[in-house]
């Protein structure tokens, strides 16, 4: 069983990420037609996968960064960029492609980008703390 009371804000977080990650590209990969309907004309079945193929390679990179009590620094500042780009983009998404989205493609957009935010959060939070500590 995996011990959660030991280990750093940062470490848990990319716990947390990774698995998401996992159970979100998985999802895309699998439901991949039916997302793409209900996203919205522009966005077809290869894309979800794509994009679900990207979540996979995303949850490993977390999953492993957080073994032996990690993250290091530099994997931390990856996923804090990673983050940031993907706001950017779900928000590029949005202001280029609003007419384009169904209602629930907005939504789940909107969702991503909410749930990516807290994940964020708790990394720039985590990150912070650890580097005080060695301060």
């Amino acid at each position: 069983m995996l011990n959660l009371s030991n280990r750093s804000l940062l470490n848990k977080t990319f716990l947390a990420d990774g698995a998401f990650s996992l159970l979100s590209g998985a999802v895309l990969i699998l439901g991949a037609a039916q997302l793409a309907a209900l996203i919205g004309p522009f966005a077809t079945p290869v894309m979800m996968k794509l994009i679900g193929v990207g979540l996979l390679a995303w949850g490993i990179f977390h999953l492993s960064a957080a073994r032996n009590g990690g993250p290091v620094s530099a994997a931390a500042r990856v996923s804090i960029g990673g983050d940031i780009l993907w706001q950017v983009a779900s928000l590029a998404l949005l202001a280029t492609a609003y007419a384009s989205l169904t209602p629930i493609g907005i939504g789940l957009v909107i969702v991503g980008i909410i749930g990516v935010a807290d994940f964020l959060f708790f990394k720039l939070k985590g990150f912070s703390r650890e580097r005080a500590a060695l301060a």
